[in-house]
């Protein structure tokens, strides 16, 4: 289940190493220099507990791979315009921009260490872009041609068609590839190989993208409410404490008895997103889990997941502290309404609001004036030990007709180990601060959400089915019967799964 990071303080020197101009520019909390009073940086207050820059350094895990010279040759990157891709993937010069900046740095090092010239083929956002990458490989494995290296995907898009085809290679049999090393996700070999094989991985060159909790610190404060990191400390942050702190929040602002966009509510919720997915992941609720012999099963319908419905249920649908809205916004074109939606917890009109860090949401965030906080989903309830956060960036891929597997090795090996130096310490910097004041208790949650992020082979593999979506789904229809919803749905899954194991084992028969 773990991601595993190298400790905090790493991250923290890292950063300052990169980019001293920038951090001089941020006082340290309760300085006169940062124009705040001591409590107003630090509430929630800092304690001894999330003082996680004291952790005992480690080593920087440097790649083992050979030295080589690649004569100036293209190394091909195909992928959509899609999530994270399109901010966090790579950059052409340097612009001053942190990240941008860090991302041309660690593909400058690579490129001179082995004489290649990285070459980007960027599918242009349109209809259906994440579903282009397909046909794309496929034409190319099928004519011989080597055009792509790598390839990058969404994590729930074609892979069972991939798989069936035999159009990409086992990362388990990737030259020079070290799946153990901690700039690859630890999660992923045992959830989303079958005997040993792996079609699909991820390391830190795809930076991480679970959904998380934005709080709204100044109604935290307004409203005296209790301290949501010491909730997550003590194990006490769960669905439960989620719900009872979201109703003391909701107001009718202006008395009028309709609550709509001008209200005060305790949550915000895109109804039809894939944020919803998490929720039960979050509470340990997986779709598919190995059985004893290593095939994955349909594992989803459970007394937790009826419980978890009720509770999402009465949260968003009992009383008036949830205000909702549905992704028909973007079908219909409403770019009026959907700056409403997109902008409601930055206004100041939530207390909590779902988000993915990397996808845009902090640009809103710190651009506002609300004073946020970062959070990991809910627990089930206290007696679950881990806070759980479903991984929904995207994955990489080998293409059979690689011309030289061996290069794409040591290039995939390379772009995790230079990202865990460069990329991802300045993300989470960047993720963190907001109005030049860095919120380490925010980045302490952030590193326990990285740590423990999560893939479902019944998710990745999904292709989107109304299983994957379950919860959003049951919820939207202001239902409560999820059995019933499970039952119309279950058997289709089942033959999902099914086939994508066969199509899995067929590669025991490949020596590469």
């Amino acid at each position: 289940m773990k991601r595993k990071n190298m400790a905090i303080s790493i991250l923290i020197l890292a950063v300052l190493a990169f980019l001293p101009a920038a951090v001089s520019c941020s006082a340290p909390e309760g300085s006169s220099d940062s124009g705040k009073t001591d409590s107003e940086n630090d509430f929630p207050p800092n304690s001894a507990e999330g003082n996680m820059a004291a952790e005992v350094a480690e080593p920087f895990p440097e790649p083992e791979v050979p030295e080589k010279d690649y004569g100036g040759i293209q190394f091909n990157i195909l992928y959509p315009e899609w999530g994270m891709y399109e901010d966090y993937l790579f950059s052409d010069e340097e612009s001053g921009d942190v990240m941008n900046d860090a991302m041309f740095k660690r593909d400058k090092a690579i490129e001179d260490r082995l004489n290649i010239r990285f070459n980007k083929i960027m599918i242009a956002k349109g209809k259906d872009e994440i579903k282009q990458v397909l046909p794309m490989v496929k034409n190319s494995v099928m004519a011989g041609d080597g055009s792509y290296d790598l390839a990058l995907i969404h994590p729930m898009c074609d892979l069972n068609t991939f798989a069936q085809s035999q159009l990409v290679r086992n990362w388990n049999k990737m030259p020079h590839v070290d799946l153990s090393k901690p700039y690859w996700n630890q999660s992923m070999n045992d959830t989303l190989a079958v005997n040993g094989i792996l079609l699909f991985a991820a390391n830190d060159f795809i930076i991480p993208n679970p959904t998380v909790i934005y709080a709204n610190k100044n109604l935290l404060r307004d409203y005296g409410m209790e301290n949501p990191y010491e909730l997550v400390r003590s194990g006490k942050w769960t669905w439960d404490k989620f719900a009872e702190m979201a109703k003391q929040v909701s107001r009718d602002i202006n008395g009028d008895g309709i609550y709509d966009e001008n209200d005060l509510y305790g949550f915000t919720l895109l109804l039809d997103g894939s944020g919803m997915i998490s929720m039960m992941h979050a509470c340990n609720q997986f779709i598919a889990k190995k059985d004893e012999d290593g095939v994955p099963k349909l594992d989803l319908m459970s007394e937790k997941l009826v419980s978890l419905i009720d509770k999402i249920y009465d949260l968003v649908w009992v009383g008036n502290q949830t205000y909702t809205w549905t992704t028909e916004i973007w079908d219909a074109g409403k770019e009026s309404l959907l700056s409403l939606h997109q902008n409601f917890f930055p206004r100041g009109h939530a207390l909590f609001a779902i988000g993915s860090p990397g996808t845009g949401a902090n640009e809103f965030f710190r651009a506002s004036e609300v004073d946020f906080g970062i959070l990991p989903y809910p627990k089930y309830d206290e007696a679950q030990k881990e806070y759980i956060s479903l991984e929904h960036a995207g994955l990489m891929l080998v293409p059979m007709d690689a011309k030289d597997p061996e290069m794409v090795g040591i290039v995939a090996e390379l772009l995790g180990s230079e990202s865990h130096r460069y990329t991802i310490p300045i993300y989470y910097d960047v993720q963190i601060t907001y109005k030049g004041v860095r919120d380490e208790e925010s980045l302490e949650m952030l590193q326990l959400i990285f740590n423990n992020t999560v893939y479902d082979f019944g998710y990745n593999y999904s292709n989107f089915t109304n299983t994957a979506y379950i919860v959003p789904r049951v919820i939207a229809q202001k239902s409560r019967d999820v059995g019933s919803f499970y039952e119309a749905n279950a058997r289709s899954t089942e033959k999902d799964l099914e086939k994508a194991y066969e199509n899995l084992v067929k590669y025991e028969d490949l020596d590469f």
